[in-house]
């Protein structure tokens, strides 16, 4: 192996970054386990800590994240000391493996539930939370990754690791700004209309007089359900979220451009990236346990699934780009992720304000709510079905596509 390759400044700076970022998910992970179990014993500092159980699933996610940064760090510094090879394709994923692997994510899900409302079983219950988000991750890897080459472990690591930190940092930092900035505007509006100040004013009262679901919906239903509101959350969601989202998926991608090979490699990094986004986005959004915490892992798996999507399709065009030199390539393949990740959360939007409408008026169904939840609902699943088959499909375009076929790898340490 070439010494400038094994010392190139990005596997460094992959090492160190996996390395230390591992440690620090450990060392929070045990904190919060170490804190809850104060609280238990009756540690007068910690008489506000977690129930042991509520503590372990956060502490579960994060050990899980600080794993999988370990593996990165391992494959980085073998590169580093020149023991990285490049390694064959991963085995194409058979029906009777996908229906195997969908029916242990349906199971794990419904099993989460079942042990956390257990009273002994509870405390398997992490072990299912774990399965039930990591088993539909590895489903869709294999999907849109069999057969394909993709070059070294350390390459392939390094692409979930590069997502799960710096992409959802950078998604939930710009998103978090994006908030504050639309507060403030709330702020401005409502300085200088005061009828809609008082009226805001008074809702903050006669919610922190209510315990009542019944009643609270009654007060909040026009104000969520308001065309005003369900157009700013439109804008949000589907106009600033996608992008924000889809620019952070990328950037393993443009950082392995100059090692992009075929655009089937950039379609498998891009399925990668999206699937570490959907991974860390996924365990973080799952780790508060309700009634419905089966529901929520089935449709995190959903999430999940459109990241890998739109995240190879980004991925597809960087690489085309990298081949034919043609930059077209790469705004298509972003334009098309953009769309589908848009389309994906107006449909999830447009449900929740139509659940909203039918719930604030439940003596009278309210008809124009009903249709649009429904016709979102049938869209969606539309796509539920349609992701999986298009994965599929460009993953046999480009086994069998010598245009679109991946140049095989050598063992020159290129990872």
């Amino acid at each position: 192996m070439d010494k400038n390759i094994r010392r190139d400044w990005r596997t460094i700076l992959l090492a160190i970054t996996s390395l230390a970022s591992g440690l620090f998910m450990f060392l929070i992970a045990a904190l919060i386990t170490i804190y809850a179990v104060l609280g238990a014993q009756g540690q007068s500092f910690a008489q506000d800590a977690p129930p042991l159980l509520d503590a372990l699933i956060p502490g579960s996610a994060l050990t899980l994240i600080g794993a999988l940064f370990f593996v990165t760090a391992y494959y980085s510094l073998q590169r580093l000391r020149g023991k990285e090879v490049n390694v064959p394709a991963p085995k194409v994923l058979s029906i009777w493996q996908g229906i195997l692997l969908f029916v242990l994510w349906i199971g794990a899900s419904i099993l989460a539930q079942v042990f956390f409302n257990h009273q002994i079983l509870k405390w398997f219950a992490p072990l299912f939370y774990l399965l039930a988000i990591a088993t539909p991750v590895y489903f869709f890897i294999r999907l849109a990754s069999g057969g394909l080459m993709n070059g070294s472990r350390s390459r392939a690591w390094g692409a979930l690791f590069i997502t799960m930190s710096f992409g959802t940092f950078f998604s939930a930092f710009a998103e978090i700004m994006l908030v504050v900035l639309g507060l403030v505007g709330v702020g401005v509006y409502l300085g200088l209309h005061q009828e809609q100040a008082t009226a805001f004013k008074q809702l903050m009262e006669q919610l922190s007089n209510t315990s009542s679901l019944d009643k609270i919906m009654n007060l909040v239903g026009p104000w969520l359900t308001n065309p005003l509101v369900v157009l700013l959350a439109l804008v949000f969601f589907s106009g600033f979220t996608p992008l924000i989202e889809e620019t952070a998926k990328s950037a393993a991608v443009w950082m392995l451009f100059d090692r992009l090979d075929s655009p089937a490699q950039g379609f498998v990094i891009g399925a990668l990236s999206g699937a570490g986004f959907g991974l860390f986005e996924s365990l973080l959004a799952s780790v508060t346990p309700d009634a419905g915490w089966a529901t929520t892992l089935l449709v995190r798996g959903g999430s999940t699934m459109m990241h890998v999507m739109t995240a190879s399709l980004t991925g597809w065009g960087i690489a085309s780009f990298r081949v034919r030199k043609k930059f077209w390539h790469a705004a298509g393949g972003y334009s098309l992720a953009l769309l589908l990740h848009s389309t994906w959360n107006t449909c999830v939007v447009l449900i929740v304000a139509g659940g909203l409408r039918l719930a604030s008026h439940p003596a009278q169904p309210d008809v124009f709510g009903a249709l649009i939840a429904a016709l979102c609902i049938g869209f969606l699943l539309i796509l539920i079905l349609a992701i999986p088959v298009i994965l599929g499909t460009m993953n046999w375009k480009f086994r069998n596509s010598p245009s679109f076929a991946p140049t095989a790898p050598s063992e020159d340490g290129r990872g």
